[in-house]
Parts: C-alpha cells; sequence; structure tokens
C-alpha cells in the first residue's frame, strides 16, 4: 500500500497530518516534506502526526520523522505523533528513538511528543 498524507485543520487552530500506508526508503522523503512544509506554511502552535494508519515504518521512515521535528522546531512548530499504532510505538523503540522522539513518562502512550 502506498503512502498518503492528508492535512486537516482542527477547531483549536492546531494543524493534523494524517498518513496512512506504508512508510518506507521510497516516500519517508515525502513524508518529511509534507511535516516542514505544513510547520513552515501554516506554523501551527502544534502540528500533530496521526500514525494510527500506518502499516510499516523502516529506519528511513524513522529518520524522516527526526529531521522533521528538527526543522519544525526551528520554526517554533511543536510536532506531536499521535495515535501510533502498537507496530509503530515498537519499531521507535527497535530503532532507539522513542526516548528522542517520545515522552517516556506520559500517561497517553498512543502519543508520542517530539
Amino acid at each position: 500500500m502506498a503512502m498518503s498524507v492528508t492535512t486537516n485543520v482542527t477547531m483549536d487552530g492546531s494543524t493534523v497530518l494524517t498518513v496512512r500506508g506504508e512508510i518506507d526508503h521510497s516516500n519517508a522523503t515525502t513524508l518529511r516534506q509534507e511535516i516542514v512544509s505544513a510547520a513552515t506554511e501554516r506554523r501551527p502552535g502544534t502540528l500533530r502526526v496521526d500514525l494510527g494508519l500506518v502499516t510499516f515504518l523502516d529506519s528511513a521512515a524513522v529518520g524522516a520523522l527526526v529531521a522533521a521535528q528538527r526543522e519544525a522546531g526551528t520554526e517554533g512548530v511543536r510536532v506531536v505523533v499521535s495515535r501510533a499504532s502498537p507496530f509503530v510505538q515498537r519499531q521507535l523503540r527497535i530503532a532507539g528513538v522513542h526516548e528522542i522522539l517520545g515522552s517516556p513518562g506520559e500517561q497517553d502512550s498512543s502519543r508520542i511528543v517530539f
């Protein structure tokens, strides 16, 4: 399944990027660009990346999330990964970036703040 990204603005003004499908080396750069573009064009206080419908995530995808987080941060935008599936959460832990991307003390384990 190919990756698709949908952008929505919520009532509170935050921007949500809903990602579906597989994220791998063939489209990880596109994901990074989508996140950075939403951050720089919309400049929301919070940019949520909903990964609840992601069925596959490889190391290139993890790298894209880290790079996008850093780039968005330079624009003053807080990026929050929400609804991460158990598979995605596991991949972030295996990659060893769950502490960099996540907030270990969070009550809501489906939400990773970075």
